[in-house]
Order: C-alpha cells, then structure tokens, then sequence
C-alpha cells in the first residue's frame, strides 16, 4: 500500500518498459559518422565503425562495413556481420548476429533495419534483456511504428534465465505506445509448458511515470475473518500526489474500506494521511464466547461497537522563517481494532515501518488504549533549539464507555533549549533547558506550569588522563492554577519552587595492545573505563506545590549518590587488503561490557540496611561476523537475585540461514509496584537447499502460560520466481493459512 515516494514506475499489470528501451536504443544513432578509411563528407566523430572491410559508394552515397562490425558511439556498441548506411535515403540495415549493448542492457536480433529521421524501425526475431528488472522480451518480429509506438508480433515475456523458462507470458500481437496503453490479443500466462490464464483480449497502460491501475489482490482464510479478498487500487494523481483505495472483503465480519493519500510537495514538505473502517457484525459483549471469538480477553475491556475505523496521519511542513512544522494523529475507534489488523496491507505493522522509514516517528504500539496525536513547530539555530507542541493524548476506552475522562493534555508545551557551549571563550561551559506547559483536561486540576533550569560546567583534566567535570544546576519552577477539579486544602493559586543541584563526572582510561593474528585481524585493543558519579539535590518539602503529571519537574526527589562505572571494551583491528577499496584499517567492536552500581549515601547515614542499588550489567558481544549478542541484568545483592534480564541472541550465515532467540525476564516487586513479565521469543530461517527453505517463529508468555504467536512456513525459490506457504496462530485461538506466488519481475499474486 505504500509504493515508493513518487517513482519513475507505478503499478503495471504486465511489466513491457522493454519498450522505453527500444525507444531509447533506436533514437540513439541518428547522426551518421564515418569509418576513417573513407573521405565522403560525414559529420567527424559521430561513430567509431571498426570492421575487416568498409566501402563507399558514392553513386548510393552509402557505406557497407562487412566482417566482425563493431560500431560505438556514445557508450553504445552495436555489432553485426553487415551494416549498410545510406545516406540520402537515411535508412541503416545490419544482419548477421546483431547485438546492441547498452550499459548492462542488451538488444538481438537476426536483421535489423531502421530510418534515421522518422524514428522508425523493424528487428526480425529479436530480443531484449532489461537488467535492471531482469526481464527478457522476444518476438517474431518488433516494429517502432512511431515515435512512441511499436508492435511485437508473437511476443514472449519472462523474468527466468535460459530457453525452457519456467514461466513466462504469451501474446499473439501486441500493441503499445509509450505514455499511453497496450493492446494485446491471445495472451497467455504459462508454467513450463502447462498454461495457467489465458484471455483473448488485454490492455493495459506503459507509462514512464507512475501509473493509476489495480494492485495485487489478496486472498486469505482465518478463524476470525473467514474468507478474505482484499483489491487495492492506485492513483497517480500527479507527479507530487498520489492516492491508494482498497476494499477488504471478510465474510465473517462485513467489508472494509481503506484509502491512503501522499503528497511530496518537497524533501522537507510532505505527508500521509490513511483512514479505514467497517460496520463490525461481531462484537465483544461478554456473552458465551463472543469475548474469545470477536474480542480479547487480555485487557479487561468488552468491545460492544459495531462502528470501527483507524484515522492517522503524519506531515511535515516547511515554515517562513526557518520554522517547521510536524503533525501526527492517531484515532481509532476502539482498544482492539489495531490488535484485529495488525498484519496485512494497511495494517499496525506496515503503517508502522512505513511511517519509521518514511517519517522517522514512530506511533504508540498497537496495545496501547491511550493514543498520542502531535503538532509540533520548531526553529533550530546553531546551539539552541525552540519547540512548540500540542499534545492530546486519546484515551480510547475511557472515550468509548463515557467514562470522566481526566487524561492530562499538553495544550501548548513550549521549550527554548540551549546546547552545552562556552562562556565568552572561558573554560566554563553552560547549557539551558526551559519549558512552558498549559495543562489541560476535561475532569481534574488545570494550569500552568514555567521551568528554567541552567547549568554550568568546568570540564578539566589532571595528570593528562584523569578527566573531571563539575557542574552545578539551578531549577526554578512556577505553577499557577486555573481551575480545582477537588475542593484545595487552601485557596491558594500560585506555587513556586527553586532548587539546586550538584554534580562530579570523572573518569579515565586504561588500553592496551596487543598483537594478533586470527581471521585477518592484526591487533587488539582492550580499554578499560572506571567512572565515578557524585550526583546531590538538597531534601526539599515539595508538599506545597502544585502536582500535574508527577514527572520530575512536579516532584524532584532528594539524591545524595555515588554511581560507581566500570566499562570494558574489545576492539580489533584489520588492514585493508592490498587490491580492495576503502580505508587503511577496519576496526570492529567485539565486545563491551559496563558494570554499575550506585551507593546512596543518604539511606547510609539513616542506618538503612540497604543503601546499594541494583547491580547493572550490560553486554554487547560480536565475537564474529555472524554472531551478536545484546543483553544486559538486574542483580540485588542483599537477597542474590536477578529482578530482571534481558537478552537476544542473532546467528546467521553468508547461506542465509538465521536464529534468533529472545528472553525477557522481570521479578514481580510488590513494593516497586513492578509486575512479573518473562517471555520467551525464537524465530529461525533454515535454508535447506538453495531452492528450499523452512522459517518459523514462536512467542509465549511463560509468566501466564499462555500463547502469544506461533508460526511455521515454506520458501521455495527459484531464480524467477518463488512461494511461500505460512500457517500462523495468534492468542485468542486465531488461526491462518497464507500463500504467496512471486513473479520476479511481473508481481505477487495470493496470501
């Protein structure tokens, strides 16, 4: 559903930009050159010809190249046994083994004749290979009618190397003209020699620039939805805009409609906007097993509307002044609608990747009942940055049950931010963060609330390795209430709140060298960092101040810390090979390995037994060009226990093969208010010939002992085409079959 942003190629039902090429190829020799044996007046340096023997007559006024021709003009090289020019008539033949290669795209033929000035031209049983799609068009015979027309007469498609190809397509007689349709009569899809589709009649549009016509449909079954059809249909607007429809058909449910428009006024002025939805004839009311069939038992919440749709957008747009703008919105009618399309054209996932990659903003994850949408206007300068933002944060189940909703909105948030710089050319440096929030919701306290926090820096360095910095913050904050939600305990409107911080950052570093001589790397360094954090605020009654969100503007805890660091680091070195590319040495990050600690001086001096924090422990391992290793834990040293770890592993090989395994693991903690997760993710793709492949996923909840995901398929790839057979299980009992046929080079068909 999300083509490339405005491509020279939009959706084709049969890929022939064969044609562009012939145009391309046949325009391209017009002007007539001279082999340097003759003295006819030709214009100098148009060809180069190069042949056993080149003869002029100047009765025709034509010239005839014969054995081993070679012509080359302008990175085009065209040979043949013969070729004969004529100059008065501007008409060229060549026969015998013709070929005209252009970059990695080639042109045959047995005959080949063409007239100079009207851009016309007939090849007797020729063919075109296209590299860049690697497509192969052959026909009896390929006419250039006109400038921008032709016709092929018995014409062959395929995608697939050598002369028995294992698809290809058929048509009697086929007309295209470029930047406009093609005709074909008695076309026929065929496997091998067994045909699969045939129709008498065909068109369809060959356009250079993007195209409007119908997208692959798609086909699937599920316990859900039933029987499913899904057509999507393009178009191409303009050069800068262009649109996608699609209607997707469930019998169980009803029929879902969906658009998706783009726009690309610039590189830093463009959006998408997407909206779906459908009248549901299922609902989760909590009756028999309505909630298992139509709705999800994980969340609490009944789902009893019939009405569901997803509206989200995101642009950007350039400001006068410098300025940009951001918008992001996020709407859908109930808290499972995301979970019910999660996959699939238009749904969680694609819109997620398309919006990361085309975008680079993510969206709230699609078990997420609370929605943000987003305004944002910012100027950037060289060290300071200035936001504006509205935030409204959408909660779904509140919106939809009626329920007092007392979500706090951001309406606006303004920051002026100052990067860490010098003073006036001073060793000391300062940075600045500021902010300036209207709080509002329609149950509950609203207000306002002004933070201005500066602070200053004397980064230094003893003994020439040791480095220091010490920093000092002042965080003055102001808050002023418009409107109680409950009755205060006095009537007071206004807060205000100055508090002050400290800060000691050292650090140094120990390496060392070492040589070596394993898989082509030379040396080794191993560098260890010991870092010491002093970090205090001051204990401060904060009772007498306004609370909004309870961030750490709102409520700024007492800290009196020492953070203990200590990292280790592996790198080694290659050297460039001598006949390779690129630079000198190569160095790769094998391994880094933190440790942290931090000792909470206050807690010790009021006798608690636990002053030590959590031990942190992070892992980042690459010992080989196939294996990583991410992972990182919570360790408690008063009881010896693990309060949390997490780690993913990655193996792969140049054959193609993968294993990733995840595990995720969080002790329950009453009194951190920490609920229990440990879940176990495996997905895996094993490559059992070049051909034949086997992936498969699984994920579960080992806290609750419940299913998550599980899936298992087939790959099967040939060099022009392939298949993919997937069987899929969901929570909720949901269950689907899915299949794919690719045709390299003409599309996918099913799911």
């Amino acid at each position: 559903m999300h083509p490339p942003k405005f491509s020279k190629h939009g959706p084709q039902i049969l890929p022939l930009l064969f044609c562009t090429w012939i145009c391309f190829w046949l325009t391209a020799w017009v002007p007539i050159a001279h082999a340097a044996e003759t003295e006819a007046p030709l214009p100098p340096k148009a060809w180069q010809v190069n042949a056993d023997r080149v003869t002029y007559d100047p009765e025709s006024d034509e010239y005839l190249a014969e054995g081993n021709v070679k012509v080359i003009r302008e990175g085009r090289t065209l040979t043949a046994d013969m070729i004969r020019l004529n100059q008065s008539s501007r008409q060229a033949w060549a026969e015998g083994n013709v070929r005209l290669v252009s970059g990695k795209d080639t042109l045959t033929g047995k005959k080949m004749q063409m007239h100079l000035d009207d851009e016309t031209g007939r090849l007797t049983e020729g063919s075109v290979f296209l590299s860049e799609n690697h497509f192969y068009v052959t026909g009896q015979e390929i006419e250039k009618t006109g400038p921008q027309s032709y016709h092929v007469q018995d014409a062959t498609l395929t995608s697939c190397d050598g002369p028995n190809p294992d698809w290809h397509i058929t048509s009697k007689d086929l007309e295209v003209t470029i930047e406009g349709y093609g005709f074909a009569t008695h076309a026929a899809l065929w496997a091998k020699k067994l045909p699969l589709i045939y129709t008498p009649y065909l068109a369809f549009p060959i356009k250079l620039k993007r195209q409007s016509g119908l997208l692959t449909p798609e086909f699937g079954l599920s316990d859900r939805r039933g029987t499913e059809y899904q057509q999507p249909v393009f178009w191409a607007i303009n050069d800068s805009t262009d649109a996608t429809f699609f209607a997707h058909y469930m019998s169980k449910r009803g029929t879902r409609l969906g658009g998706e428009y783009r726009y690309a006024a610039s590189d830093a002025s463009m959006g998408t906007l997407m909206a779906d939805g459908f009248e549901d004839r299922k609902v989760d009311d909590g009756q028999a097993e309505n909630s298992a069939q139509w709705g999800y038992t994980d969340d609490g919440y009944l789902r009893t509307n019939t009405d569901r749709y997803w509206v989200r957008t995101k642009i950007d747009q350039e400001l006068p002044a410098g300025m940009t703008a951001k918008l992001d919105l996020d709407v859908v009618s109930d808290q499972d609608y995301l979970k019910e399309f999660q996959d699939g054209v238009n749904g969680f996932d694609q819109t997620r990747d398309y919006f990361l990659d085309t975008f680079g903003r993510d969206i709230d994850d699609y078990n997420d009942p609370v929605r943000k949408n987003q305004l944002n206007v910012n100027r950037l300068w060289n060290r300071y940055a200035f936001n504006a933002d509205a935030r409204w944060y959408d909660d779904v189940t509140k919106r939809r049950s009626g329920a007092a909703d007392d979500t706090l909105q951001d309406l606006p948030e303004l920051t002026l931010d100052g990067a860490k710089q010098k003073i006036l050319g001073t060793p000391v440096y300062f940075n600045l963060l500021t902010s300036y929030t209207n709080f509002y919701r329609e149950e509950g306290t609203r207000g306002q609330r002004a933070d201005l926090y500066p602070r200053v820096y004397y980064p230094t360095r003893f003994f020439n390795g040791v480095f220091v910095e010490p920093s000092a913050g002042l965080r003055q904050t102001a808050w002023h209430i418009d409107e109680w939600g409950t009755d205060p305990e006095d009537d007071r409107n206004d807060y205000y709140r100055s508090i002050y911080d400290l800060k000691l950052d050292t650090s140094t570093a120990f390496y060392r060298v070492f040589d070596m001589d394993t898989a082509g790397y030379d040396r080794l360094k191993h560098g260890i960092k010991p870092q010491l954090i002093y970090e205090y605020i001051p204990e401060q009654d904060q009772d007498d101040t306004a609370q909004f969100d309870f961030d750490e503007l709102d409520e700024i805890e007492a800290r009196n810390l020492i953070t203990f660091a200590l990292t280790n680091t592996l790198v080694a070195r290659k050297p460039r090979p001598v006949d390779a590319k690129g630079p000198d040495v190569l160095y790769n990050p094998l391994m880094r390995f933190k440790l942290a600690e931090s000792f909470d001086i206050d807690k010790h001096k009021e006798d608690d037994p636990r002053p030590f924090s959590d031990l942190l422990a992070e892992l980042d391992l690459t010992p080989g060009r196939y294996i990583w290793l991410d992972a990182d834990a919570l360790w408690r040293p008063y009881d010896s226990h693990f309060y949390g770890y997490n780690a993913t592993l990655r193996l792969w090989d140049l054959r193609g093969d993968l294993l990733s395994v995840g595990y995720r693991y969080t002790r329950e903690d009453p009194e951190e208010e920490v609920r229990g997760v440990e879940s176990i993710r495996l997905a895996g793709l094993l490559r059992l010939t070049q051909a034949f492949g086997l992936r498969g996923n699984y994920e579960r909840n080992i806290e609750t002992q419940t299913l998550i995901e599980t899936g298992v398929g087939i790959l099967y790839r040939r060099q022009c085409w392939g298949l993919d057979l997937d069987f899929k299980e969901e929570e909720e009992q949901n269950r689907s079959i899915s299949f794919m046929i690719h045709l390299n080079g003409l599309g996918t068909f099913g799911q």
